[in-house]
């Protein structure tokens, strides 16, 4: 064989014990085993602290229930637990939906009740209650931007269609029932952005 073609069949077999595991028949790596990817390298949600915290960030608002159920969301209490859980269980999304409902309610019932829009947190580009109006969609974009960190400078992107159907499908008719509407429309978004991957995983 000469040293060429010997130089191609090193880099084949290379390859295949790469694939293979290597060429005596051991098993190869399973790609769906989360141990046989590196800590650093691994998708975890956020902390029961973690947690509470950003929602106090996004919203300004602080879950009632939040000592009641961290111990269930993964904080150690040092008695029967003392390694901080990071699961994402039925528990976890279930509380997170929960906890994401109540402090999303208080603030947009919160920034209706100012006048000035810059205090607002959540309403904060918003110019009227009217799902229409084009404010709609840059009131989307910063809502994106500030849970989710992804700075969008177009009102057509893509990305916003989601947060943008909620707001706009199946609207009623009449203007005074759209802007009735649009309070818990706006709820409705905050509950999908705090529950979303992006928010509670890193």
């Amino acid at each position: 064989m000469t040293p060429k073609w010997t130089m191609i069949g090193v880099l084949i077999g290379g390859l295949l014990v790469g694939c293979t595991g290597d060429l005596n028949g051991s098993e190869p790596r399973n790609p769906n085993d989360p141990n046989a990817t590196p800590e650093t390298k691994r998708i975890v949600r956020l902390t029961a602290d973690q947690f509470f915290r950003s929602l106090e960030v996004t919203t300004g608002q602080t879950w009632s229930r939040a000592d009641e159920y961290a111990p269930t969301l993964g904080k150690p209490d040092f008695n029967q637990a003392t390694q901080q859980s990071q699961d994402i269980s039925v528990s976890f999304v279930k509380l997170a939906g929960d906890a994401a409902r109540e402090v999303c309610g208080e603030a947009v019932d919160a920034d209706l009740e100012m006048a000035n829009t810059d205090d607002r947190l959540i309403l904060k580009h918003l110019d009227g209650l009217d799902p229409e109006n084009d404010s709609v969609l840059t009131n989307l974009r910063y809502l994106v931007l500030r849970f989710h960190g992804i700075h969008m400078t177009d009102d057509l992107d893509s990305r916003l269609d989601p947060w943008a159907a909620i707001m706009r499908t199946d609207l009623p008719a009449d203007q005074g029932e759209r802007e009735s509407q649009a309070r818990d429309r706006w709820k409705a978004v905050c509950v999908g952005l705090i529950t979303h991957p992006d928010f509670l995983t890193y």
